[in-house]
């Protein structure tokens, strides 16, 4: 999939470490608030088929939604789950405001977006994809490759740090040309139109803007090797001081991979086989 399961900008993440603890001394634990507001509110960065807003009746869409509520259900809560669509890079400051209740989408949960706010245990794995244009003109089938290339990916995401890195890598004069765009249908766009040589991005987003836009000119490197699938693992985030919603719903998330009913809700949305994002 995407890497979507999609780090903070350092800087940004310096400036929101004071906020924690106050935070987390004021929130309401995320399990009674749901119980008695009977709602909870997350936030997505729009992204079919992870987590989207459908458009007709303005309702969370997508297999994390799905996820979400089946556990909801299990856990015996009877809430109705909102969204609320933003930049990928805006839903750590949406929670840490208390804009939004969880962060309901693919966001790997790194060490340093933990001493930001809490996750749940990896409810998927989103490794990274290599897109190119269709044929693969520029014959490139790893970040080494990318060396005197343009590249694009879209703000906010861990993607930023691994294309610098690699072009750290590069011979002098021959590093990549890194671009940030605002969202991933902006890196698609320009990909498309032969303004990038290639992305990095999310895999399973990528695969399904192909399946759904046909008018889409890029395909994924079919030989390209994540950087690192084990840190590739997303999560639900919540705010700090949610350890009974956390507890609840990590017990009942693990169930549902034991019994296949999580397996049931990623099939329903084509992210198969199952096993390449469920199992680290």
């Amino acid at each position: 999939m995407a890497r979507k399961c999609k780090t903070t900008l350092l800087a940004a993440l310096s400036a929101m470490l004071s906020l924690v603890a106050w935070q987390g001394a004021l929130a309401d634990d995320l399990l009674s608030t749901a119980r008695s507001k009977h709602e909870i509110t997350i936030g997505t960065s729009n992204d079919a088929p992870l987590s989207f807003i459908d458009s007709k009746d303005n309702s969370a869409t997508g297999v994390l939604p799905d996820v979400l509520r089946a556990a909801l259900a299990k856990m015996g809560v009877k809430t109705e789950v909102r969204v609320v669509a933003m930049p990928f890079s805006s839903l750590i400051p949406a929670l840490t405001s208390g804009r939004i209740d969880m962060i309901g989408d693919a966001m790997y949960a790194t060490a340093a977006r933990k001493q930001i706010i809490d996750f749940t245990e990896i409810s998927f794995y989103n490794p990274e994809s290599l897109d190119v244009a269709k044929g693969n003109p520029g014959k490139l089938h790893s970040l080494a490759d990318l060396c005197g290339k343009i590249a694009g990916t879209y703000e906010g995401t861990t993607y930023i740090d691994m294309l610098r890195k690699a072009s750290a890598a590069c011979p002098a004069g021959k590093t990549i040309d890194v671009r940030q765009y605002p969202t991933i249908q902006n890196v698609f766009a320009d990909l498309s139109a032969g303004r990038l040589d290639a992305a990095v991005v999310d895999s399973t987003l990528s695969a399904y803007a192909l399946k759904e836009n046909l008018s889409l000119s890029f395909e994924l490197v079919a030989d390209y090797k994540p950087e690192d699938k084990q840190g590739s693992g997303c999560a639900f985030g919540v705010a700090k001081g949610s350890e009974d919603f956390l507890k609840s719903f990590n017990e009942t998330y693990s169930a549902m991979l034991a019994d296949g009913s999580a397996a049931k809700l990623f099939t329903k949305w084509g992210l198969t086989p199952t096993a390449f994002f469920l199992a680290p």
